[in-house]
């Protein structure tokens, strides 16, 4: 038979011991009960009359105090130890949840060349403008200049997303290039758009899964050299792979650049806009929710936490208490002392 309990909801994970020290506190009770009943005095001093003392008022007083200080003592050490046994059970609370996990894949692809570093710190704004109106999404950030780097990959942790998000502001806005070192090769060119977003469109994983999957590529189109893809290639390439691009151009951007920007990432059914249109982080939220994935089915996750509390303030409060009773007790003893001590009136 296992011995275990149940308090609603809750159980002790070693239900055993809750036994083992609970008959162990019975056992102590009951051999200091017959210690006590049969105790008698080592060396016994033998008083005549002694009924007549114990008929005295006082004494009959101290008599019921002191028992009754024993038995209040009594009372709240079993609490204290009430509270240990608890504790040594290790109270726990089962908790089933629901998981139901969003199926998008946000992946943020930022161009870090030269002609966008007076700009990126305003695009890692809006990043995170986009980022405060999604919900269970996951969201990664890659960089890229003439090579990409993965600055933090797809996760649902979006307490990290807007820590990175804030350091990545503060290292662009003061252009620390060792942030993003490992972006220029210094071969290739610079500005490589089109394999910056053949890179993002990489960096996705769970690819078997059923998921919608956009990318926010912010940039100013402005190539200098011949990378592995073009944009229309690269953007050939997310739509193979089915995803959607939401372009940001920056304020900077030429008219015939702007022009291609815009028609790549419409034909993947993705929106433009300029950096700095007002309601731009809006569009693309909602074009993002606008994704269609189906839900994945994941059974519910349970979680097995402690509870400590509930013996911390048992044990607390018979400690606590048995502490007061000493304190009175003592309190007791030396006001008797001190009348003791008092001279005698004069007779």
């Amino acid at each position: 038979m296992e011995l275990s309990w149940k308090v609603g909801d809750s159980s002790f994970a070693y239900g055993w011991l809750i036994w083992l020290l609970a008959g162990l506190v019975v056992v102590v009770l009951l051999v200091a009960a017959l210690v006590r009943w049969r105790r008698l005095p080592s060396h016994p001093t033998y008083v005549a009359h002694a009924a007549r003392l114990r008929a005295l008022p006082r004494y009959r007083a101290l008599v019921v105090r002191r028992t009754a200080v024993a038995a209040v003592a009594t009372l709240f050490a079993l609490v204290a130890c009430l509270g240990g046994i608890i504790l040594a059970g290790r109270l726990q609370q089962t908790r089933s949840m629901e998981r139901d996990e969003q199926t998008r894949d946000i992946m943020l692809c930022l161009d870090v060349s030269g002609s966008m570093t007076k700009v990126d710190a305003a695009v890692i704004g809006e990043f995170e403008k986009i980022v405060d109106g999604l919900d269970g999404a996951r969201i990664g950030l890659t960089v890229w200049n003439s090579t990409s780097i993965t600055l933090f990959p797809l996760t649902d942790d979006y307490d990290f997303v807007r820590e990175q998000l804030s350091r990545a502001a503060r290292a662009l806005k003061a252009e620390d290039l060792d942030y993003i070192y490992g972006t220029l090769s210094g071969r290739s060119g610079a500005s490589l758009i089109g394999d910056g977003l053949a890179s993002c469109v990489q960096r996705f994983d769970r690819i078997d899964q059923t998921r919608g999957r956009a990318i926010v590529l912010a940039s100013d189109n402005d190539v200098y050299g011949h990378g592995v893809y073009t944009l229309e290639q690269a953007g050939d390439y997310a739509e193979q792979h089915h995803v959607v691009v939401h372009g940001i151009a920056a304020p900077a951007t030429k008219p015939g650049d702007s022009a291609a920007f815009e028609e790549v990432v419409q034909r993947t059914g993705g929106t433009y806009h300029q950096l700095g249109d007002l309601g731009s982080a809006d569009s693309v939220v909602a074009s993002i929710n606008d994704l269609e994935a189906a839900k994945i089915e994941k059974p519910p996750l349970v979680q097995v936490v402690d509870q400590p509390r509930t013996g911390k303030v048992v044990a607390g409060i018979g400690v606590g208490l048995l502490a007061l009773v000493w304190a009175v007790e003592a309190g007791f003893a030396l006001a008797a002392r001190r009348g003791r001590r008092a001279p005698g009136r004069a007779s």
